[in-house]
Protein backbone atom coordinates (compact mmCIF):
# COMPACT_ATOMS: atom_id res chain seq x y z
CA UNK A 1 0.00 0.00 0.00
CA UNK A 2 1.25 3.72 -0.48
CA UNK A 3 0.80 6.94 1.76
CA UNK A 4 0.94 10.36 0.11
CA UNK A 5 1.31 13.09 2.73
CA UNK A 6 1.34 16.42 1.64
CA UNK A 7 2.69 19.37 4.20
CA UNK A 8 3.58 22.68 4.20
CA UNK A 9 6.81 22.44 2.99
CA UNK A 10 6.97 19.17 1.55
CA UNK A 11 4.82 16.24 0.00
CA UNK A 12 6.52 12.21 0.13
CA UNK A 13 5.08 9.27 -0.91
CA UNK A 14 6.14 5.88 0.48
CA UNK A 15 5.18 2.63 -0.75
CA UNK A 16 4.84 -0.05 2.32
CA UNK A 17 5.05 -4.07 2.17
CA UNK A 18 2.48 -5.24 4.86
CA UNK A 19 3.66 -7.97 6.54
CA UNK A 20 1.40 -10.18 9.05
CA UNK A 21 0.81 -8.87 12.68
CA UNK A 22 0.89 -5.60 11.86
CA UNK A 23 5.03 -4.57 10.47
CA UNK A 24 5.42 -2.30 8.07
CA UNK A 25 8.57 -2.27 5.58
CA UNK A 26 9.05 0.46 3.39
CA UNK A 27 9.96 -0.26 0.01
CA UNK A 28 10.41 3.11 -1.56
CA UNK A 29 9.98 6.95 -0.55
CA UNK A 30 9.82 9.66 -3.13
CA UNK A 31 10.18 13.21 -1.72
CA UNK A 32 9.23 16.35 -3.16
CA UNK A 33 9.52 20.34 -1.93
CA UNK A 34 6.31 21.99 -3.93
CA UNK A 35 6.30 24.34 -0.39
CA UNK A 36 2.80 25.05 -0.33
CA UNK A 37 3.10 27.34 2.64
CA UNK A 38 5.29 29.27 1.15
CA UNK A 39 4.48 33.18 0.22
CA UNK A 40 0.79 32.46 1.61
CA UNK A 41 -1.17 35.44 1.46
CA UNK A 42 -2.22 37.23 4.93
CA UNK A 43 -5.44 34.40 4.97
CA UNK A 44 -3.68 31.87 4.29
CA UNK A 45 -4.55 31.27 0.37
CA UNK A 46 -1.91 29.42 -1.32
CA UNK A 47 -0.10 30.88 -4.40
CA UNK A 48 -0.72 30.21 -7.63
CA UNK A 49 2.73 29.31 -8.08
CA UNK A 50 2.75 26.80 -5.03
CA UNK A 51 -0.25 25.27 -6.24
CA UNK A 52 1.36 24.48 -9.84
CA UNK A 53 4.35 23.42 -8.11
CA UNK A 54 2.25 20.63 -5.91
CA UNK A 55 0.65 19.25 -9.18
CA UNK A 56 3.82 19.01 -10.61
CA UNK A 57 4.85 17.42 -7.69
CA UNK A 58 1.90 14.81 -7.50
CA UNK A 59 2.20 14.03 -11.15
CA UNK A 60 5.45 12.46 -10.21
CA UNK A 61 3.84 10.28 -7.31
CA UNK A 62 1.38 9.27 -9.68
CA UNK A 63 4.26 7.92 -12.00
CA UNK A 64 5.75 6.12 -9.34
CA UNK A 65 2.24 4.86 -8.18
CA UNK A 66 1.97 3.35 -11.40
CA UNK A 67 5.44 1.46 -11.61
CA UNK A 68 4.11 0.06 -8.45
CA UNK A 69 1.57 -1.49 -10.13
CA UNK A 70 -1.22 1.61 -8.75
CA UNK A 71 -1.44 0.17 -4.60
CA UNK A 72 -4.05 0.85 -2.41
CA UNK A 73 -3.26 4.45 -1.86
CA UNK A 74 -4.32 6.75 1.20
CA UNK A 75 -3.65 10.63 0.54
CA UNK A 76 -3.90 13.31 3.46
CA UNK A 77 -2.97 16.97 3.30
CA UNK A 78 -2.01 18.87 6.41
CA UNK A 79 -1.30 22.74 7.62
CA UNK A 80 -1.16 24.36 4.71
CA UNK A 81 -4.30 22.94 2.89
CA UNK A 82 -6.23 23.03 6.01
CA UNK A 83 -5.57 27.03 6.40
CA UNK A 84 -5.80 28.15 3.19
CA UNK A 85 -9.56 29.27 1.93
CA UNK A 86 -8.28 27.72 -1.40
CA UNK A 87 -7.17 24.48 0.02
CA UNK A 88 -10.45 22.95 -1.23
CA UNK A 89 -9.82 23.57 -4.84
CA UNK A 90 -6.11 22.48 -4.69
CA UNK A 91 -7.53 19.04 -3.38
CA UNK A 92 -9.91 18.96 -6.27
CA UNK A 93 -7.14 19.45 -9.13
CA UNK A 94 -4.91 17.11 -7.38
CA UNK A 95 -7.54 14.46 -7.68
CA UNK A 96 -8.67 15.81 -11.10
CA UNK A 97 -5.01 15.92 -12.51
CA UNK A 98 -3.24 12.84 -10.81
CA UNK A 99 -6.05 10.59 -9.96
CA UNK A 100 -4.78 10.63 -5.88
CA UNK A 101 -7.69 11.54 -3.67
CA UNK A 102 -6.44 13.79 -0.53
CA UNK A 103 -7.94 14.09 3.12
CA UNK A 104 -7.37 17.34 4.61
CA UNK A 105 -6.16 16.75 8.19
CA UNK A 106 -7.23 18.49 11.01
CA UNK A 107 -4.69 19.31 14.08
CA UNK A 108 -6.09 16.80 16.39
CA UNK A 109 -5.87 13.89 13.43
CA UNK A 110 -2.55 15.06 12.73
CA UNK A 111 -1.61 14.32 15.72
CA UNK A 112 -3.35 10.77 16.53
CA UNK A 113 -1.33 9.60 13.43
CA UNK A 114 1.29 11.18 14.46
CA UNK A 115 0.79 9.29 17.81
CA UNK A 116 0.33 5.99 16.29
CA UNK A 117 3.36 6.11 14.05
CA UNK A 118 4.86 6.57 17.48
CA UNK A 119 2.93 3.81 19.39
CA UNK A 120 4.26 1.46 16.45
CA UNK A 121 8.01 1.53 17.57
CA UNK A 122 7.96 2.03 21.10
CA UNK A 123 6.23 1.03 24.12
CA UNK A 124 4.61 4.26 25.49
CA UNK A 125 3.74 5.11 29.09
CA UNK A 126 3.10 8.35 30.14
CA UNK A 127 5.25 10.72 27.44
CA UNK A 128 4.94 13.30 24.63
CA UNK A 129 5.46 13.12 21.13
CA UNK A 130 5.83 16.56 19.23
CA UNK A 131 5.01 16.26 15.28
CA UNK A 132 7.15 19.36 13.75
CA UNK A 133 5.95 20.40 10.31
CA UNK A 134 5.97 23.39 8.45
CA UNK A 135 3.13 24.72 8.92
CA UNK A 136 2.10 23.37 12.37
CA UNK A 137 3.58 21.86 16.00
CA UNK A 138 1.33 18.67 16.97
CA UNK A 139 2.15 17.52 20.75
CA UNK A 140 0.41 14.67 21.60
CA UNK A 141 -0.04 13.55 25.41
CA UNK A 142 -0.17 10.05 26.51
CA UNK A 143 -1.45 8.22 29.67
CA UNK A 144 -0.40 4.70 30.33
CA UNK A 145 0.89 3.66 26.48
CA UNK A 146 -3.06 5.40 25.43
CA UNK A 147 -3.55 9.03 23.43
CA UNK A 148 -4.76 11.04 26.44
CA UNK A 149 -4.65 14.73 24.80
CA UNK A 150 -3.58 16.65 22.06
CA UNK A 151 -2.61 20.33 20.53
CA UNK A 152 -2.15 21.59 17.25
CA UNK A 153 -0.34 24.94 17.65
CA UNK A 154 1.10 27.23 14.71
CA UNK A 155 4.46 26.96 15.02
CA UNK A 156 5.83 25.37 11.65
CA UNK A 157 9.65 25.75 10.66
CA UNK A 158 8.36 27.32 6.77
CA UNK A 159 5.64 29.33 8.84
CA UNK A 160 8.44 31.26 11.78
CA UNK A 161 10.85 31.68 9.44
CA UNK A 162 8.41 33.54 6.97
CA UNK A 163 7.24 35.62 9.82
CA UNK A 164 10.08 36.14 12.14
CA UNK A 165 13.55 35.92 10.24
CA UNK A 166 13.95 38.64 7.55
CA UNK A 167 17.98 38.77 7.46
CA UNK A 168 20.12 34.98 6.19
CA UNK A 169 21.14 34.11 8.69
CA UNK A 170 18.67 36.31 11.01
CA UNK A 171 19.37 38.47 13.16
CA UNK A 172 20.24 38.10 17.17
CA UNK A 173 16.88 40.11 17.72
CA UNK A 174 14.84 38.28 15.04
CA UNK A 175 15.62 34.71 16.96
CA UNK A 176 15.27 36.26 20.06
CA UNK A 177 11.36 37.52 19.23
CA UNK A 178 11.23 33.85 17.66
CA UNK A 179 12.27 32.01 20.93
CA UNK A 180 9.73 34.60 23.12
CA UNK A 181 6.75 33.48 20.90
CA UNK A 182 7.29 29.90 20.38
CA UNK A 183 7.70 29.98 24.61
CA UNK A 184 4.63 31.63 25.21
CA UNK A 185 2.68 29.02 23.04
CA UNK A 186 4.37 26.22 24.45
CA UNK A 187 3.92 27.25 28.18
CA UNK A 188 -0.06 27.60 27.31
CA UNK A 189 -0.02 24.45 25.30
CA UNK A 190 1.61 22.94 28.17
CA UNK A 191 -0.06 23.62 30.47
CA UNK A 192 -3.74 22.81 28.69
CA UNK A 193 -3.23 19.29 28.11
CA UNK A 194 -1.28 18.55 31.43
CA UNK A 195 2.52 18.67 32.46
CA UNK A 196 2.86 15.27 33.80
CA UNK A 197 4.76 13.30 31.11
CA UNK A 198 8.51 11.39 30.90
CA UNK A 199 10.15 10.87 27.67
CA UNK A 200 9.53 13.19 24.95
CA UNK A 201 9.61 11.94 21.32
CA UNK A 202 10.06 14.09 18.38
CA UNK A 203 9.16 13.01 15.12
CA UNK A 204 9.46 15.27 10.98
CA UNK A 205 11.61 16.25 9.02
CA UNK A 206 13.34 18.52 10.65
CA UNK A 207 14.30 16.81 13.52
CA UNK A 208 15.73 13.98 11.67
CA UNK A 209 17.33 16.62 9.79
CA UNK A 210 18.82 18.44 12.83
CA UNK A 211 19.63 14.11 14.21
CA UNK A 212 21.68 13.63 11.16
CA UNK A 213 23.67 16.16 11.72
CA UNK A 214 24.32 15.81 15.01
CA UNK A 215 25.17 12.05 14.50
CA UNK A 216 27.98 13.21 11.65
CA UNK A 217 29.05 15.68 14.06
CA UNK A 218 29.37 12.93 17.10
CA UNK A 219 30.75 9.92 14.82
CA UNK A 220 27.82 8.30 16.44
CA UNK A 221 27.96 4.15 16.41
CA UNK A 222 24.20 3.92 15.10
CA UNK A 223 23.84 5.90 12.25
CA UNK A 224 20.25 5.91 12.01
CA UNK A 225 17.97 8.39 13.29
CA UNK A 226 15.43 6.36 14.93
CA UNK A 227 15.80 5.94 18.52
CA UNK A 228 18.54 8.54 18.40
CA UNK A 229 18.63 10.76 21.66
CA UNK A 230 18.81 14.22 20.61
CA UNK A 231 20.27 16.31 23.62
CA UNK A 232 20.29 20.06 24.43
CA UNK A 233 23.98 20.13 24.53
CA UNK A 234 23.67 18.82 20.54
CA UNK A 235 21.72 21.41 20.27
CA UNK A 236 23.70 24.20 21.85
CA UNK A 237 26.12 23.22 19.07
CA UNK A 238 23.70 22.64 15.94
CA UNK A 239 23.20 26.50 16.93
CA UNK A 240 26.07 27.90 17.37
CA UNK A 241 26.95 25.98 13.43
CA UNK A 242 24.09 27.19 12.13
CA UNK A 243 22.95 30.98 13.24
CA UNK A 244 26.48 31.80 11.69
CA UNK A 245 25.89 30.51 8.00
CA UNK A 246 23.52 31.37 5.50
CA UNK A 247 21.20 29.42 3.75
CA UNK A 248 23.23 28.51 0.82
CA UNK A 249 26.40 27.49 3.10
CA UNK A 250 23.48 24.99 5.41
CA UNK A 251 22.41 23.26 2.25
CA UNK A 252 26.29 21.73 2.52
CA UNK A 253 25.90 20.41 5.85
CA UNK A 254 25.63 16.33 5.46
CA UNK A 255 21.92 15.89 6.67
CA UNK A 256 20.51 19.41 6.01
CA UNK A 257 18.44 19.05 2.18
CA UNK A 258 17.69 22.05 0.22
CA UNK A 259 14.28 22.12 1.42
CA UNK A 260 15.12 22.72 4.86
CA UNK A 261 18.43 25.05 4.71
CA UNK A 262 16.23 28.03 5.48
CA UNK A 263 13.93 26.95 7.36
CA UNK A 264 15.90 24.55 9.95
CA UNK A 265 16.98 27.34 12.17
CA UNK A 266 13.34 28.13 13.19
CA UNK A 267 13.15 24.81 14.07
CA UNK A 268 16.08 24.43 16.15
CA UNK A 269 14.50 27.17 18.26
CA UNK A 270 11.11 25.34 18.47
CA UNK A 271 12.93 21.78 19.82
CA UNK A 272 15.31 23.95 22.28
CA UNK A 273 12.41 25.68 23.71
CA UNK A 274 10.11 22.28 23.77
CA UNK A 275 13.33 20.42 26.14
CA UNK A 276 13.19 23.41 27.84
CA UNK A 277 9.42 23.94 28.49
CA UNK A 278 9.31 20.18 29.13
CA UNK A 279 12.38 20.08 31.77
CA UNK A 280 14.25 17.55 29.77
CA UNK A 281 17.32 17.92 28.03
CA UNK A 282 16.15 14.50 25.65
CA UNK A 283 14.39 14.32 22.86
CA UNK A 284 14.37 10.39 21.55
CA UNK A 285 14.25 10.72 17.46
CA UNK A 286 11.59 8.82 15.99
CA UNK A 287 11.75 7.46 12.46
CA UNK A 288 7.70 6.85 12.79
CA UNK A 289 5.41 9.20 12.58
CA UNK A 290 2.38 10.16 10.72
CA UNK A 291 2.28 8.35 7.43
CA UNK A 292 3.69 4.81 9.27
CA UNK A 293 0.05 5.97 12.13
CA UNK A 294 -1.85 6.30 8.67
CA UNK A 295 -0.91 2.73 7.15
CA UNK A 296 -1.35 1.04 10.58
CA UNK A 297 -4.78 2.03 11.04
CA UNK A 298 -5.43 0.86 7.10
CA UNK A 299 -4.50 -2.99 7.97
CA UNK A 300 -5.78 -2.63 12.23
CA UNK A 301 -3.07 -3.10 13.55
CA UNK A 302 -3.32 -3.51 17.48
CA UNK A 303 -1.67 -0.62 18.88
CA UNK A 304 -0.18 0.52 21.52
CA UNK A 305 1.62 -2.81 22.41
CA UNK A 306 4.28 -3.74 24.81
CA UNK A 307 7.91 -2.75 24.05
CA UNK A 308 8.80 -7.26 22.84
CA UNK A 309 5.31 -7.71 20.73
CA UNK A 310 6.98 -4.72 18.42
CA UNK A 311 10.09 -5.98 18.64
CA UNK A 312 8.67 -9.49 17.43
CA UNK A 313 6.64 -7.92 14.94
CA UNK A 314 9.81 -6.27 13.24
CA UNK A 315 11.89 -9.67 13.80
CA UNK A 316 8.73 -11.87 11.94
CA UNK A 317 8.73 -8.88 9.15
CA UNK A 318 12.39 -9.30 8.88
CA UNK A 319 12.15 -12.89 8.19
CA UNK A 320 10.06 -12.78 5.57
CA UNK A 321 11.79 -9.79 3.84
CA UNK A 322 15.18 -12.00 4.53
CA UNK A 323 14.09 -15.50 4.14
CA UNK A 324 15.84 -17.02 7.85
CA UNK A 325 13.86 -18.91 10.01
CA UNK A 326 12.38 -17.34 13.44
CA UNK A 327 11.59 -20.74 14.86
CA UNK A 328 15.11 -21.98 15.53
CA UNK A 329 15.35 -18.74 17.62
CA UNK A 330 12.26 -18.53 19.56
CA UNK A 331 13.38 -22.16 20.55
CA UNK A 332 17.10 -21.04 21.67
CA UNK A 333 15.09 -17.67 23.23
CA UNK A 334 13.06 -20.55 25.22
CA UNK A 335 15.90 -21.77 26.17
CA UNK A 336 18.01 -18.31 27.40
CA UNK A 337 15.47 -17.01 29.44
CA UNK A 338 15.46 -20.05 31.90
CA UNK A 339 19.09 -19.41 32.56
CA UNK A 340 18.33 -15.67 32.01
CA UNK A 341 15.70 -15.41 34.94
CA UNK A 342 18.20 -17.44 37.17
CA UNK A 343 20.84 -15.45 36.97
CA UNK A 344 19.12 -11.57 36.41
CA UNK A 345 19.00 -11.06 39.80
CA UNK A 346 22.62 -11.80 41.30
CA UNK A 347 23.77 -9.88 38.18
CA UNK A 348 21.39 -7.01 38.40
CA UNK A 349 19.97 -7.46 34.96
CA UNK A 350 16.29 -5.64 33.85
CA UNK A 351 13.99 -5.55 31.23
CA UNK A 352 17.00 -3.67 29.35
CA UNK A 353 19.03 -7.11 29.55
CA UNK A 354 16.07 -8.90 28.84
CA UNK A 355 14.85 -7.83 25.88
CA UNK A 356 18.42 -7.59 24.47
CA UNK A 357 18.78 -11.45 24.87
CA UNK A 358 15.68 -12.05 23.40
CA UNK A 359 15.99 -10.08 20.02
CA UNK A 360 19.85 -11.41 19.94
CA UNK A 361 18.10 -14.64 20.34
CA UNK A 362 15.23 -14.77 17.39
CA UNK A 363 17.94 -13.15 15.06
CA UNK A 364 21.17 -14.99 16.20
CA UNK A 365 21.35 -17.01 13.04
CA UNK A 366 20.03 -13.99 10.71
CA UNK A 367 23.39 -14.09 9.11
CA UNK A 368 22.89 -17.19 7.13
CA UNK A 369 20.46 -15.00 4.94
CA UNK A 370 23.88 -13.56 3.70
CA UNK A 371 26.66 -16.39 4.33
CA UNK A 372 26.58 -19.73 6.33
CA UNK A 373 30.51 -18.29 6.96
CA UNK A 374 31.10 -16.32 9.84
CA UNK A 375 27.22 -15.92 9.72
CA UNK A 376 27.57 -14.71 13.55
CA UNK A 377 29.05 -11.55 12.06
CA UNK A 378 26.41 -11.33 9.75
CA UNK A 379 23.90 -11.21 12.30
CA UNK A 380 25.14 -8.72 14.26
CA UNK A 381 25.43 -6.05 11.03
CA UNK A 382 21.60 -6.97 10.38
CA UNK A 383 20.93 -6.75 14.36
CA UNK A 384 22.45 -3.38 14.03
CA UNK A 385 20.83 -2.28 10.64
CA UNK A 386 17.03 -3.87 9.90
CA UNK A 387 14.45 -1.55 11.63
CA UNK A 388 13.56 -3.11 15.38
CA UNK A 389 11.42 -1.31 16.96
CA UNK A 390 10.58 -1.36 20.44
CA UNK A 391 14.51 -1.69 21.70
CA UNK A 392 16.77 1.28 22.60
CA UNK A 393 19.65 2.31 20.59
CA UNK A 394 21.27 0.32 23.57
CA UNK A 395 19.37 -2.34 23.81
CA UNK A 396 19.95 -3.29 19.82
CA UNK A 397 23.51 -2.72 20.05
CA UNK A 398 23.40 -5.26 22.96
CA UNK A 399 21.91 -7.32 20.89
CA UNK A 400 24.19 -7.28 18.15
CA UNK A 401 27.18 -7.53 19.85
CA UNK A 402 25.76 -10.64 21.75
CA UNK A 403 24.65 -12.27 18.62
CA UNK A 404 28.15 -11.78 17.49
CA UNK A 405 29.71 -13.30 20.46
CA UNK A 406 27.60 -16.03 20.97
CA UNK A 407 29.73 -18.57 19.04
CA UNK A 408 32.72 -18.33 21.52
CA UNK A 409 34.36 -14.96 19.33
CA UNK A 410 36.34 -12.43 20.87
CA UNK A 411 35.18 -9.08 21.22
CA UNK A 412 36.79 -6.84 18.77
CA UNK A 413 39.31 -3.89 20.63
CA UNK A 414 37.58 -1.62 18.52
CA UNK A 415 34.19 -1.91 20.23
CA UNK A 416 35.07 0.02 23.30
CA UNK A 417 35.89 2.89 21.34
CA UNK A 418 33.52 2.89 18.90
CA UNK A 419 30.48 2.29 20.81
CA UNK A 420 31.21 4.26 23.91
CA UNK A 421 29.02 7.02 23.29
CA UNK A 422 26.27 4.48 23.24
CA UNK A 423 27.15 1.79 25.39
CA UNK A 424 28.09 1.90 29.44
CA UNK A 425 31.41 1.11 30.92
CA UNK A 426 30.46 -2.81 31.72
CA UNK A 427 28.22 -3.45 28.19
CA UNK A 428 31.02 -5.45 26.91
CA UNK A 429 31.07 -7.64 29.53
CA UNK A 430 27.40 -7.33 29.60
CA UNK A 431 27.14 -8.72 26.05
CA UNK A 432 29.87 -11.15 26.35
CA UNK A 433 28.12 -13.03 29.29
CA UNK A 434 24.34 -12.54 27.14
CA UNK A 435 26.37 -14.10 24.06
CA UNK A 436 27.58 -17.18 26.60
CA UNK A 437 23.38 -17.56 27.33
CA UNK A 438 23.05 -17.71 23.39
CA UNK A 439 25.81 -20.52 23.11
CA UNK A 440 24.51 -22.54 26.19
CA UNK A 441 20.99 -22.37 24.79
CA UNK A 442 21.46 -23.26 21.39
CA UNK A 443 23.73 -25.90 22.15
CA UNK A 444 21.64 -27.47 24.71
CA UNK A 445 17.72 -26.54 23.11
CA UNK A 446 17.81 -30.13 21.54
CA UNK A 447 17.35 -31.59 24.80
CA UNK A 448 14.59 -29.39 26.47
CA UNK A 449 16.88 -29.04 29.08
CA UNK A 450 15.26 -27.65 32.24
CA UNK A 451 17.81 -26.10 35.02
CA UNK A 452 17.74 -25.41 38.49
CA UNK A 453 19.84 -22.89 40.46
CA UNK A 454 19.29 -22.87 43.97
CA UNK A 455 19.63 -19.42 45.89
CA UNK A 456 23.24 -18.55 46.57
CA UNK A 457 24.45 -21.69 44.78
CA UNK A 458 26.91 -22.27 42.32
CA UNK A 459 26.06 -25.55 41.20
CA UNK A 460 23.36 -25.53 37.85
CA UNK A 461 21.68 -28.34 37.74
CA UNK A 462 20.52 -29.55 34.04
CA UNK A 463 17.82 -32.21 33.46
CA UNK A 464 16.75 -33.29 30.40
CA UNK A 465 13.46 -33.25 29.24
CA UNK A 466 13.85 -35.04 26.29
CA UNK A 467 16.57 -38.12 25.67
CA UNK A 468 20.23 -37.53 23.95
CA UNK A 469 19.46 -40.03 21.38
CA UNK A 470 16.82 -37.92 20.46
CA UNK A 471 19.04 -35.49 18.61
CA UNK A 472 21.39 -33.93 21.72
CA UNK A 473 24.89 -34.62 21.12
CA UNK A 474 26.45 -36.74 23.75
CA UNK A 475 29.00 -34.51 25.02
CA UNK A 476 27.13 -31.21 25.03
CA UNK A 477 26.89 -31.16 28.40
CA UNK A 478 30.83 -30.54 28.68
CA UNK A 479 30.77 -27.73 25.97
CA UNK A 480 28.98 -25.39 27.74
CA UNK A 481 31.33 -26.26 31.34
CA UNK A 482 33.62 -23.67 30.41
CA UNK A 483 31.77 -20.42 29.24
CA UNK A 484 29.57 -21.22 32.65
CA UNK A 485 32.48 -21.00 34.47
CA UNK A 486 34.20 -18.25 32.93
CA UNK A 487 31.49 -15.94 33.07
CA UNK A 488 28.93 -16.85 35.77
CA UNK A 489 31.42 -18.81 38.00
CA UNK A 490 29.40 -21.89 37.99
CA UNK A 491 29.70 -25.58 37.83
CA UNK A 492 27.33 -28.05 35.76
CA UNK A 493 25.84 -31.18 36.70
CA UNK A 494 23.88 -32.97 34.51
CA UNK A 495 20.83 -35.13 35.82
CA UNK A 496 18.93 -37.93 33.84
CA UNK A 497 15.61 -37.37 32.63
Amino acid sequence: MAIVDVGSNTARLVVFHTAPGGFLRALDEVKESPRLGLGVGPDGTISREAIDRGLAGLKRFERTLHAFGSPRTVGVATSAVRDAPNGRIFVEKVAHETGITLRVLSGTEEARYAYLGVSSSWELDTDLICDLGGGSLQIAATRKGLLKNSVSLPLGALRLTQRFFEHDPPKGREVDDLREHVRANLADALEAIGKEHGRLFGVGGTVRSLAKVAINLRDYPIPRVHGFPLRSHDLEALGELLLELPSEKRWAIPGIGADRADVIVAGLVVIEELLRAGATDLMTVSGTGIREGLALEEIHARLPASAEELARRSVEGASEALAFSVSHGEEVERVARQLFNLLSDRLHWGDEERRALTVAAWMHDAGVAIDLWRHARHSAYLLRNVPLWGLSQREILLASMAAFLHEGDEAPSSWRRDYLPLIRGSDIELARQLGSLLYVAETLQGGDPKFTLPEGSTVLTVAWGRASENGLPPKAIEKVRKPLRREFHLEVKARDP
